[in-house]
C-alpha cells in the first residue's frame, strides 16, 4: 500500500459534475490499494467572487478579515467532495487547514507554512478514511488566527503535506495536461515535456509560468517529493518534476517563460559609495517592494545610476518610498518606463553550452526587438523588452531553440 497526495485546482472542482469526476479519480487510487490525501482549491471563480464582495464593502479591507473570508471557498469544496465520496460508499473526512495541523507564520494573505502536525491525518488514514484537506490556509499558533498562503497556496499545501506524511508522490491535477515548453495558449506548437528538473521548474515558476507555484517546487526539491502535473479532464500522463531528468538531444533550452506589466525604475546620480546599493534595496525590501533585475551604471567616481525592474502595480508605492527617503539616499531624480515585459529562456543544458545568451540576443536583434535589461543565472537568461514585443519574442525564441512540437526530439 502506498501513500499519495492529490491536489485538484479550482477548474477541476468548478461544478458538481466535476467534483463527482474528481471523486472517481480518488476512488481509482484507493481501489488500487493506496492511502489518499486530497487537497482542493475553491470552486471555479469563487475566490474572485469573494474578493469582489469585499471590495464592494471596503476599498481597503483588513487583511485578517480577507483571510477569514477567502478561506471559506476551500471549505465549501472539501465538504462537497467528501459528500461525493460518501455517496460512492467510501469513508472520507474533510479537514480545514488548521484541523489538518497546518501552522503558519504570523502574516496574513501570504503566510509561509512553518510546521504540520500530521497526527490527525495519519490517524484517519489508518482508520481507512480518505482525507480531504482545504488548501491555501493554515493557523497562526500564537494568535489562533486563520492565515492564507497567497497565490498558488493550494499547491504548496499539497507538497508540504506530502513531505510531512512521507508520501510516495504528489499529483497536481489542473486544467492543462502537463508542463509545456511555453504557454500553449500563446504558442500553438508548444510541446509537453515528459519531465523537468526541480531547478528548471523553479526558474520557470519564478519567471511567470503559472503551472506550479515557486514555493511548492521549493518544498518538493527540499524534501525530494516527485510531482506529476497532469490534467483532471483526461487520463493522459503528465509531466514529472524530479531531481534528475533524461536530457533531450539539442535542448540547451527546455522552456520559455514570460511576464507582462513590468516597469523599469531608474534612480539617477546616487552617491557612488559602498553602502549605497545596500541602503537603497534594504529600504525597498522593508516596504514590501519586490525588485527583480538590477543594473548599475557608474557615471564617475562620485555618482552612479541604478535601474531595476518591478511589477507595474508597485510603481506608485515605489515612487512614494523613494521620495520619502531621497534625503537619506542622496539621489537627484527618479524616472520610469512602463509598458515592458520579461521574456526568459530556461534550461540546465545551458551550463555546458556557451553562447546561448548570444544566440538569444541575435534572434531578438534579427527581429528588431530592443532589449532593455538583462539578467542571467546558470540555467536562465531573462530579457526585458517592450510589452508589444512580448509575444513576438516568445514565438521567435521558441523557433530558434527548436522547441517546436513539430521538431523531432530524440532521447540520448
Amino acid at each position: 500500500m502506498g501513500r499519495i497526495v492529490q491536489k485538484f485546482g479550482g477548474t477541476s472542482v468548478g461544478s458538481v459534475e466535476r467534483i463527482q469526476n474528481v471523486a472517481k479519480r480518488i476512488i481509482h487510487e484507493v481501489d488500487a490499494g493506496n492511502e489518499v490525501v486530497v487537497v482542493v482549491s475553491a470552486m471555479g471563480k469563487t475566490t474572485d467572487e469573494l474578493v469582489k464582495l469585499a471590495t464592494e464593502i471596503s476599498g481597503n479591507p483588513s487583511k485578517r478579515e480577507m483571510d477569514m473570508l477567502l478561506t471559506t471557498g476551500e471549505q465549501i469544496t472539501i465538504a462537497l467532495l467528501t459528500m461525493a465520496l460518501h455517496q460512492e460508499g467510501y469513508k472520507a473526512q474533510s479537514l480545514t487547514g488548521w484541523q489538518a495541523g497546518i501552522q503558519t507564520e504570523d502574516a496574513f494573505s501570504n503566510a509561509r507554512i512553518l510546521d504540520i502536525d500530521s497526527k490527525r491525518i495519519s490517524s484517519l488514514l489508518e482508520e481507512g478514511h480518505i482525507v480531504v484537506v482545504a488548501g491555501f490556509q493554515g493557523l497562526i499558533p500564537e494568535t489562533k488566527d486563520i492565515a492564507t498562503l497567497g497565490r498558488g497556496g493550494s499547491d504548496t499545501t499539497a507538497v508540504a503535506l506530502a513531505a510531512a506524511l512521507k508520501a510516495e508522490r504528489c499529483d497536481i491535477y489542473t486544467d492543462v495536461t502537463g508542463v509545456y515548453t511555453t504557454d500553449p495558449r500563446v504558442v500553438n506548437s508548444a510541446r509537453k515535456l515528459p519531465s523537468i528538473s526541480y531547478d528548471e521548474m523553479l526558474e520557470m515558476a519564478n519567471l511567470g509560468a503559472g503551472v506550479l507555484h515557486p514555493r511548492a517546487v521549493e518544498f518538493a526539491k527540499n524534501y525530494n517529493i516527485t510531482l506529476e502535473v497532469r490534467s483532471s479532464m483526461s487520463e493522459e500522463r503528465g509531466t514529472l518534476v524530479e531531481e534528475e531528468v533524461s536530457m533531450e538531444q539539442n535542448l540547451m533550452v527546455r522552456g520559455l517563460a514570460f511576464e507582462g506589466n513590468i516597469t523599469k525604475i531608474t534612480v539617477s546620480s546616487v552617491p557612488n559609495e559602498m553602502h549605497a546599493l545596500a541602503e537603497l534595496f534594504t529600504i525597498l525590501a522593508s516596504n514590501g517592494i519586490n525588485v527583480d533585475i538590477i543594473i548599475q551604471n557608474v557615471l564617475n567616481e562620485e555618482k552612479t545610476n541604478i535601474s531595476f525592474s518591478i511589477e507595474s502595480n508597485s510603481l506608485s508605492a515605489t515612487q512614494e518610498v523613494l521620495a520619502a527617503h531621497q534625503g537619506k539616499l542622496g539621489f537627484e531624480s527618479i524616472s520610469y518606463e512602463q509598458g515592458l515585459a520579461k521574456v526568459s529562456i530556461v534550461g540546465s543544458g545551458m551550463i555546458s553550452n556557451p553562447g546561448v545568451a548570444a544566440k538569444m540576443f541575435k534572434a531578438l536583434s534579427d527581429e528588431e526587438i530592443m532589449i532593455k535589461m538583462v539578467s542571467t543565472s546558470e540555467i536562465k537568461v531573462s530579457t526585458v523588452v517592450k510589452q508589444e514585443d512580448m509575444i513576438k519574442s516568445i514565438e521567435t525564441l521558441h523557433d530558434v531553440f527548436e522547441l517546436d512540437a513539430r521538431v523531432p526530439v530524440q532521447n540520448t
